[in-house]
């Protein structure tokens, strides 16, 4: 082969590193993000390397990639698009001040440990969609008590601090800042998944469920705060490490029917104490590996599940435990019952404690939530018991104690589901009109992150031909003024976020959606805060009767009347509100509107609500589910 040597200039050396550059830009592996912050591999975000505290992930991504903000602490929420289909290993492990997420119905996929050692976080929403769980997604997250799971999961469920899968026979993982010292596992669950009660906080008394045969390997090591663990009959092997670690761990009531116990199985905890028969296995061991045996329980004889608001066991369907378990056979108002249940109806448990060490729990039976005691008509407050303290729940607006109106359904669907009904309405009711713009998306929208951190941009006039000003469109410019045209009917999520100079904002009547913190942190809104200038009361309504901003300290809010929709976050963190009066005007409840409002036991009103955004009432003592048809 002929060699063909070529001097090339500086000059076209960089000619031909430019053409590369441009070349990878359009057609190559690797794309770069929309600004620094961002690296972006093909639609895998690979690394977030901002200092924001609260990021919102292009739309372009459809995977947070392993470790993608590991470390990071200095983030505290992170808006994930609809357009993210996987969380990876580790995604977010160590972000400390990350306080909530959530996860959007798209997300099909989240990776072990995904949010591990996330010590802030106290809120987690998950979506309909997700279907593959990793192992120890939420290890060492010491603050989270409870998660939200969307109704329409099938894989997923949620209940009284634990996440199992859809119907209830795997236990994924007990959350560490679980409430209540008890944990007594739903009947149903027949596996435990490894490190499945990693590091718990408040958890001091275990009972395993009776359709479990094999404690896994890990499954119950480095427990945390548990001190007494009761296995039942079933169980016939305990795995490698299966109870390692545990430092506080006191006993383990270990039954006859266990035949092979791992040499490992108790490693690295060294107050335990093995509760069991007279020559059975268990007793042998602990003989063989200095483990102190008794055959008295220790472990209290009371105790039954615990928790703050002791949850309702969910209906997850049928064949969700072996037609022998007793779930079966058991109503919905009995299935409360059933998990600190270990035998079949007629048999003396005190007996059976006496006789085994599967024993040992009261039963819950005719155990009612003091919550759900109906009242006479007449009354109008009572004091309860709830999480320890006595709490009085009153309401003197239309005599109600608690809860929503009797009658008043909503439905309760996602931000983006909403938008898509809405849309197929005014379709629907529109006149049609036929004609033809040459660039009818560029027309019609200000596309995301158009205008984002300009700080250059002081002034700009919004086209007569926009209908959408697009997410974070002008966030953090320099933007002094806006007049929104009447031909604008959305504001997305971040549009104006941190606008510090927007001092001047008119919103027409047209606008029918504002998205959350659209105009957060700009001058306008600081001002109407702190009350300079103005006199319009507690309530900020803009567009087509919105509820923005509250600014009141009452414990009783009376929204006026003609407010459509109550914002994202209007309410967020009030936590001196009690009860709330909603007009008829009032159709729809956005996402996060009274989140964290831990005092809110009512709402009175509400004869034109339709629609409930999820995540609308997380932290108070309403349900989504209160609304549901």
């Amino acid at each position: 082969m002929k060699r063909i040597h070529i001097a090339i200039t500086s000059v076209a050396v960089l000619g031909i590193l430019v053409l590369v550059t441009v070349a990878r830009g359009i057609g190559g592996g690797v794309t770069a993000a929309e600004d620094e912050r961002f690296r972006i591999n093909g639609t895998t975000l690979t690394k977030y390397l901002g200092t924001d505290t609260f990021v919102s992930i292009p739309d372009t991504v459809t995977t947070i990639g392993e470790e993608a903000f590991s470390g990071n602490e200095t983030v505290t929420g992170v808006e994930i698009p609809d357009s993210i289909t996987t969380i990876s290993f580790n995604a977010f492990k160590n972000c400390t001040a990350l306080t909530g997420i959530i996860v959007p119905d798209t997300v099909e996929k989240i990776g072990p440990g995904a949010f591990e050692g996330c010590t802030a976080l106290t809120s987690v929403e998950i979506g309909a969609g997700v279907s593959s769980w990793g192992t120890g997604v939420f290890t060492n997250c010491d603050s989270l008590a409870k998660i939200t799971v969307d109704k329409e999961n099938e894989y997923l469920t949620y209940y009284n601090g634990a996440v199992y899968n859809g119907n209830m026979t795997m236990l994924y993982q007990v959350l560490p800042g679980r409430e209540g010292e008890n944990y007594a596992m739903p009947e149903t669950v027949k596996d435990i998944d490894t490190y499945a009660f990693w590091n718990l906080k408040n958890t001091k008394n275990v009972k395993v469920s009776s359709a479990v045969s094999m404690i896994p390997k890990q499954s119950m090591s480095s427990m945390g705060s548990v001190e007494n663990v009761v296995l039942p009959d079933s169980v016939t092997t305990i795995g490698e490490r299966a109870l390692a670690n545990n430092a506080n761990l006191k006993q383990a009531a270990v039954p006859a029917s266990v035949t092979n116990i791992d040499k490992k199985a108790f490693a690295g905890s060294p107050n335990v104490k093995i509760f069991t028969s007279k020559s059975s296995a268990a007793d042998t061991f602990g003989s063989n590996n200095n483990i102190p045996v008794i055959y008295k329980a220790e472990y209290p004889t009371d105790f039954m599940d615990s928790n703050a608001g002791l949850e309702e066991k969910p209906d997850v369907g049928e064949g969700s435990a072996d037609s022998t378990t007793s779930t079966n056979t058991t109503t919905k108002d009995e299935q409360t019952t059933v998990d600190n249940n270990t035998q079949n109806s007629g048999t003396d448990d005190t007996s059976q404690s006496q006789q085994n060490p599967s024993g040992g729990f009261q039963s819950t039976e005719g155990y009612i939530h003091p919550l759900d005691v109906p009242e006479k008509d007449d009354v109008i407050g009572k004091t309860v018991i709830v999480a320890g303290r006595a709490v009085l729940l009153m309401d003197n607006h239309k005599e109600r104690v608690y809860g929503i109106p009797d009658g008043v359904q909503a439905e309760v669907v996602t931000e983006s589901q909403a938008k898509e009904q809405e849309s197929q309405a005014d379709d629907n009711n529109s006149i049609s009109v036929t004609y033809q713009k040459e660039n009818p998306a560029e027309d019609e929208s200000i596309a995301q992150r158009k205008f984002y951190k300009q700080k250059n941009l002081t002034d700009y006039e919004i086209d007569a031909t926009v209908k959408k000003i697009g997410r974070l469109a002008f966030a953090e410019s320099g933007l002094k003024a806006v007049d929104i045209p009447e031909n604008v009917t959305e504001i997305e999520y971040g549009a104006f976020l941190s606008c510090a100079d927007l001092a001047d904002v008119k919103i027409p009547a047209t606008v029918t959606h504002i998205g959350t913190k659209a105009f957060e942190g700009t001058a306008w809104l600081n001002s109407w805060r702190s009350g300079d200038g103005t006199s319009d009361g507690d309530f900020l309504i803009v567009g087509d009767g919105i509820l923005i901003a509250y600014k009141g300290n009452t414990a009783h809010v009376e929204i006026p009347d003609g407010v459509k929709q109550i914002g994202s976050e209007v309410f967020k963190g009030h936590t001196e509100i009690l009860d709330v009066a909603v007009p008829a005007s009032v159709t729809k409840i956005c996402a996060e509107a009274f989140r964290n409002c831990s005092e809110l036991t009512g709402l009175t009103g509400c004869e034109g609500l339709r629609t409930v955004i999820r995540g609308a009432f997380y932290g108070t003592q309403l349900s989504e589910e209160n609304f549901r048809k």
